[in-house]
């Protein structure tokens, strides 16, 4: 019959919990613990966040007024009703500039600024919340001036729309060319982060953890590193590759600006690592065994972890009790029993019972097992205990019997004295 130890409900608390491999011997009681939940964690970015749009190209910001006409002025009609359409719009009389914008659109239509002219009439039209006449416009941009400078903020701004939208798949096109046309390093990293959220939505999300990876390697400043991180942890873990999920809640846990997320990492990489803890020929890996206490302890150490505590204090006891440290184990029982929520008792008494048992103290072991039985009868622990306090049970009837079997060579001197009398 095998044992388990689990943390189901106190995982549950907060954090999918991870799986605890069976690493030790017949002599050691296995530990049950929860399986592993596939599921993202919470997103450092709210879902329906929208990218920030990039500005036009700088080289053709319009100017901050309209150029009044002069009947001597020599400037071609074309670049002089663009630059008063631009002005227009410099000055935030959106209403006005639409039609000057159009007028400059009709009158010539093989004019060098038509793409500005069609950037600008979509953001004029946007600013007035017409979304279907500015999306026609930034469209025209694509289908008309593909390589003009106008065409990465255009594609932009149309996958923002379709974003905003949850069009995902429509959005990821246009996200990908306007990370591939701009020359603007934060709207090419912009871009990079939005196509693999698209990536992730859309459930191609090994795909997506290649550019979530890029946009980890971008330089500062980097406003989305660490949402990158926390999703590719997620979905790597959700892989069923550990190691690399851990290589990035590692770098989380110290990198994360807010202590929250520091502990939140520190904690989820934690309970990677133990379930890393991988036995070969009955040795465990010192080195995970190290990485998983120090992700824990960091994680137990920070004062705004909230419910995170608990259950680092827990991975702290389950990796004690891995490591054969039963002593330690038990002084952390004893310091922290009463300061652990309600879920998670049944589940350190079963550890620290067994920590007991393997000390070869019999009679605090069935304490224990007996309390646990008594006080949480619905529980699985309940249903372990009674199984380990029965093994319990007889290895106290062998010691006794042990302890009164006569020691070998007793019997003969004690026949030798009766006869000397």
């Amino acid at each position: 019959m095998k044992s388990a130890l689990g943390a189901a409900c106190l995982l549950g608390l907060f954090l999918p919990a991870v799986g605890l491999p069976e690493i030790l011997a017949q002599s050691q009681p296995p530990v049950r613990r929860a399986q592993a939940v596939n599921e993202p964690p919470p997103r450092a970015l709210p879902a329906d966040t929208p990218p920030v749009r990039p500005p036009p190209p700088a080289t053709s910001q319009p100017t901050s007024a309209p150029p009044e006409a002069s009947p001597q002025d020599t400037v071609p009609p074309a670049q002089r009703q663009l630059e008063y359409a631009d002005g227009l719009f410099a000055q935030k009389q959106y209403d006005l500039a639409i039609p000057e914008f159009e007028k400059y659109l009709d009158q010539h239509p093989s004019a060098a600024g038509r793409a500005n002219a069609l950037f600008f009439l979509g953001e004029s039209y946007r600013a007035l919340n017409k979304p279907g006449a500015a999306r026609k416009n930034f469209q025209a941009i694509l289908d008309e001036y593909g390589e003009s400078e106008f065409a990465a903020p255009a594609a932009y701004v149309l996958a923002e729309t379709a974003f905003t939208e949850k069009n995902y798949g429509a959005a990821l096109p246009l996200f990908h060319k306007a990370g591939a046309k701009s020359k603007e390093p934060t709207v090419v990293l912009s871009s990079r982060y939005f196509e693999a959220r698209c990536l992730e939505s859309l459930d191609h999300k090994d795909d997506a953890v290649g550019i979530y990876q890029q946009v980890i390697d971008a330089k500062n400043p980097n406003p989305y590193r660490e949402d990158s991180r926390s999703a590719s942890a997620a979905i790597l873990l959700s892989r069923g590759k550990k190691g690399e999920a851990l290589k990035q809640y590692e770098a989380l846990s110290t990198e994360a600006a807010k202590p929250m997320a520091k502990a939140e990492a520190a904690v989820r990489g934690g309970l990677i690592a133990i379930d890393l803890v991988q036995p070969e020929k009955g040795k465990i890996d010192k080195g995970m065994v190290e990485r998983a206490m120090v992700l824990l302890q960091r994680g137990r150490g920070i004062a705004e972890a909230g419910k995170l505590r608990p259950i680092a204090e827990v991975g702290i006891m389950r990796l004690d009790y891995l490591s054969g440290q039963f002593a330690q184990l038990l002084a952390e029982y004893k310091k922290e029993q009463q300061k652990l929520p309600e879920d998670a008792r049944a589940e350190v008494m079963l550890l620290a019972a067994n920590a007991e048992r393997q000390l070869g103290h019999t009679k605090e072991a069935d304490q224990i097992y007996g309390e646990i039985i008594a006080k949480f009868p619905k529980r699985e622990e309940a249903k372990d205990a009674q199984y380990q306090r029965l093994i319990n049970t007889q290895e106290q009837l062998r010691k006794n019997l042990a302890a009164r079997r006569p020691q070998p060579g007793a019997a003969a001197a004690a026949e030798d004295h009766g006869m000397s009398h």
